[in-house]
């Protein structure tokens, strides 16, 4: 099937640049013996996520259970881990569940959910990894050393968890001081962290001036998106994900219609400095303006462009985030050099439980 076969919106995966991903993200992760940890909520495919483990990933990150249940039904089951505080009974029985399928870890950072991890699998009679997450970027975590140091405490101490270390998100340089700080409160108590992860995507390749971490978490690298272009971690051809679009409108001469809008980019925004707001970045059309959206109409501003896109015309739009935008999909055509390979599922979607 040649890509002009493809009724639109519908999403891409340009299996060129996808590969590519993933050759170099493992190359640089094995060649500084830190093991890379993809996390599959960015393209929740178990088509993927068996790539990226063919190339050497030691485990994957799953954001929720309801992700990793999927992964683990379909053969990604080696190691995952969950960063995510797991809470009330319902996901307390799956988590315990789970744990009889794969070795597993999830994140806490408070004692109520220690605790709760603890209770719910020891009734269960199974045990369960834990990783304090760190804090201090607006996200969850604590966000003192010595907080850090109380609740790897208490998880040393109770029965049906074992700590296994630290996880921290996002994790440039920066955050190298924090992290030696919270290792010294273990080193001090004699606790163990055998896992010391990083994670986020634009702060991959700075992962070895942090030589404490064992492991790093990220996501949208094999697909890139518009952030990554503008960061030049990925080039045009590195930003497999599009979503392909017709014009379906010219209702001005500076204004251009395409059948793709927040139900198929989905509603993330990146600020330019010079062009205000943008919703993706079209290939063909580079200096287009892609400015807003309802669900199933863009808005392109063509001002700038010459020759300006007609109707009937097709496009491939590069979204702003990934994660959502496969998770506004069923189904993404893996593309080589406009012909369509397979059409594979976006296995994990919806899985925000």
């Amino acid at each position: 099937m040649h890509i002009e076969e493809l009724d639109t919106p519908h999403l891409l995966v340009e299996l060129n640049g996808l590969e590519d991903n993933l050759d170099r993200y493992q190359d640089y992760f094995s060649k500084h013996g830190i093991g890379l940890r993809p996390h599959i909520k960015t393209h929740k495919s178990l088509t993927i996520a068996h790539m990226q483990m063919r190339r050497g990933a030691i485990g994957i990150t799953c954001q929720k259970l309801g992700e990793a249940e999927v992964m683990v039904a379909g053969g990604v089951d080696r190691d995952v881990l969950i960063p995510f505080n797991i809470m009330g009974r319902a996901k307390l029985e799956r988590l315990t569940a789970l744990t009889r399928r794969t070795t597993l870890t999830v994140a806490a950072d408070s004692k109520i959910t220690i605790r709760g991890l603890s209770e719910a699998t020891t009734a269960a009679g199974v045990s369960v990894g834990v990783v304090i997450e760190l804090g201090g970027a607006g996200r969850c975590g604590v966000e003192t050393a010595q907080l850090a140091g109380e609740l790897a405490t208490l998880a040393d101490s109770l029965p049906g968890v074992e700590l296994r270390g630290v996880m921290i998100m996002p994790a440039p340089p920066e955050i190298r001081p924090f992290l030696q700080e919270c290792l010294a409160q273990f080193d001090a108590k004699g606790l163990p962290y055998p896992m010391v992860s990083g994670g986020s995507t634009p702060a991959a390749f700075t992962a070895h001036e942090i030589p404490e971490l064992t492991e790093f978490r990220a996501g949208e690298y094999p697909v890139g998106g518009m952030k990554h272009l503008q960061l030049q971690t990925h080039t045009v051809a590195q930003c497999a994900v599009r979503v392909l679009m017709t014009c379906v409108s010219r209702p001005t001469a500076n204004r251009a219609i395409f059948d793709g809008g927040s139900k198929s980019l989905s509603a993330a925004l990146f600020a330019d400095e010079e062009r205000g707001s943008l919703m993706g970045h079209i290939i063909e059309f580079p200096e287009a303006r892609f400015s807003d959206a309802s669900e199933e109409h863009g808005q392109v501003d063509v001002s700038r462009c010459d020759p300006q896109p007609k109707i009937g015309d097709r496009v491939q739009v590069i979204p702003v985030h990934p994660c959502p935008t496969f998770n506004e999909h069923d189904v993404f055509a893996a593309i080589r050099d406009d012909r369509v390979e397979a059409l594979w599922p976006v296995h994990a979607r919806g899985a925000i439980r």
